[in-house]
């Protein structure tokens, strides 16, 4: 459980750190806009590819050195991390939309002075 949480806090670290970096590029070039949670989701993928690669290639082969994190239960644990970390970018990702829908349609409505 202790490894998943870590899996999971070091996901969301990675996430803020992709949604930090994407949001100062879209201020410096905003003609150019990027996607922090696809470009997180695709960062996700490929590190998930490259876990299993890890898990039951290279440490399958060394099992009295790697054993511990050759495990399909290990793997689990850390796909789980992954799943759960993009579900969380896709979800901010929703909520943050909906509110800036609700915030233009404040605006909009105070511009023209009709009642919220």
């Amino acid at each position: 459980m202790f490894e998943f949480l870590l899996g999971l806090l070091s996901n969301l670290a990675l996430l803020t750190a992709v949604l930090t970096v994407c949001c100062v590029f879209n201020w410096l070039w905003p003609d150019a806009p990027l996607d922090g949670v696809r470009l997180f989701t695709w960062v996700a993928v490929c590190a998930l590819v490259f876990d299993a690669t890890l898990t039951f290639l290279v440490f399958a082969d060394a099992q009295r050195r790697y054993g511990q994190f050759s495990t399909t239960g290990a793997f689990a644990e850390r796909a789980c991390a992954y799943g759960l970390a993009a579900l969380a970018s896709h979800g901010f990702a929703r909520w943050r939309a909906r509110r800036r829908v609700a915030h233009t349609a404040t605006l909009a409505a105070a511009a023209t002075g009709a009642p919220r």
